[in-house]
């Protein structure tokens, strides 16, 4: 079969409305078809999942529904379930081969459960609301990977599950050690000084030493790229999740790893610089949640060359005067300026200010945030200290 024909067939039959909806998610796939396909189909399944979500309702009764799907809705949702495993099952084996977000793809699995073709589906009662995927994708293309032990080659499959500032971010499962690890892969069109700072940040990430810091492993130059250990959500991905579960105290108590991992940075004299929602990792254990920072690619170094005048502004959580100051000028007013805003996202699920019910929360994140870097906090020492008296 020719891909490429298969899949402009398949353009074709779905139509390009909406694709520019969810195209920027799927900049990383070379594919153009294959990209425009992933967001058509990201919109639409989005589209059904969300009037699913309205659908839902909690009965007191003893019935065994806890709602309603409509017929047409239920119709297009199981159609677009069996184009993914249509297209899916084509595609494997060949460089396009791709999985669906294990998250997406455990809902789709128990929507197939109860969706009818006819009449409409009766939604089984407890079916709790989905939590829609807006900046993830929901197709992850799979490669492969080789690796050499004495003498001995493993291939894996690889997934790719995200990018940052300068590299492009993979899974892969290592039958050896019953592990998933993640390969770290310099883009192929940086600048030699920004794979300096790839190079950097690995190396800074090898000489901290701490629970709140994720590991690296080994550095590949030949390949550009570098083996980390494998986390299992980005804190944005684990607050919407459970938004509605999280209570206060572990809410507080998810701040309080995101400030000691900070704490344990700055005393090792960097600043971070690039805080946001996907740099602050979760590890998943059995008896505890364990928060872990990343992306170390713009670290600040004390007298590094490679903080000039010409450092691109980035981290979606800094302060934007710093567009017009230079990051040059970045300084620890404006690290407590991001891990204000990462607080007020742990602390509310929210990730714009709007009106503040708890008035202790709202002198603590206004403080953080003040436009004038001597009335915010100073160090994380001083957050803390602030945080504390955060009550209900």
């Amino acid at each position: 079969m020719n891909i490429d024909n298969y899949l402009q067939n398949k353009l074709s039959e779905f139509g390009e409305e909406n694709i520019s909806r969810m195209i920027e998610i799927y900049e990383q796939i070379s594919n153009p078809r294959l990209r425009k396909i992933f967001a058509k189909i990201h919109f639409e399944v989005n589209y059904l999942l969300k009037y699913l979500n309205g659908r839902i309702v909690n009965y007191d009764l003893d019935s065994e529904f806890g709602g309603h799907y409509t017929a047409n809705e239920s119709r297009e949702l199981i159609k677009w379930i069996d184009q993914i495993d249509e297209i899916r099952s084509n595609l494997r084996g060949t460089p396009s081969q791709f999985d669906v977000h294990q998250y997406y793809k455990q809902i789709l699995e128990q929507c197939n459960g109860f969706l009818k073709s006819s009449g409409g589906s009766p939604i089984p009662k407890g079916t709790e609301k989905v939590t829609l995927l807006l900046i993830e994708p929901m197709f992850i293309i799979e490669s492969q990977i080789e690796i050499v032990r004495k003498d001995i080659t493993s291939t894996f499959a690889i997934k790719f599950i995200g990018e940052g500032s300068y590299a492009k971010v993979f899974k892969y499962k290592d039958e050896f050690y019953n592990r998933n690890f993640v390969i770290k892969r310099a883009k192929e069109d940086i600048t030699p000084k920004e794979y300096e700072r790839f190079q950097r940040e690995f190396e800074e990430m090898k000489k901290l030493n701490s629970p709140y810091i994720v590991d690296v492993f080994s550095f590949d130059e030949e390949h550009r790229q570098y083996m980390m250990e494998f986390m299992d959500y980005t804190l944005y991905e684990y607050i919407m999740a459970n938004n509605s579960k999280l209570t206060l105290v572990k809410r507080k108590a998810l701040v309080y790893q995101i400030l000691k991992s900070f704490e344990y940075i700055h005393s090792k004299k960097l600043l971070h610089r690039d805080i946001s929602l996907k740099n602050i990792l979760l590890k998943q254990y059995e008896d505890v949640i364990v928060i872990k920072v990343s992306d170390f690619g713009l670290v600040k170094i004390k007298d590094s060359t490679l903080t000039s005048l010409m450092t691109e502004f980035k981290g979606s959580l800094n302060d934007p005067e710093l567009k017009v100051k230079g990051f040059h000028n970045y300084k620890m007013q404006h690290e407590t300026y991001a891990l204000t805003w990462l607080i007020y996202f742990v602390m509310t699920g929210k990730t714009t200010i709007k009106k503040f019910e708890n008035k202790t929360l709202e002198r603590f994140i206004l403080k953080g945030l003040d436009k004038d870097l001597v009335n915010r906090y100073q160090s994380v020492q001083e957050i803390r200290e602030a945080f504390r008296i955060i009550n209900d």
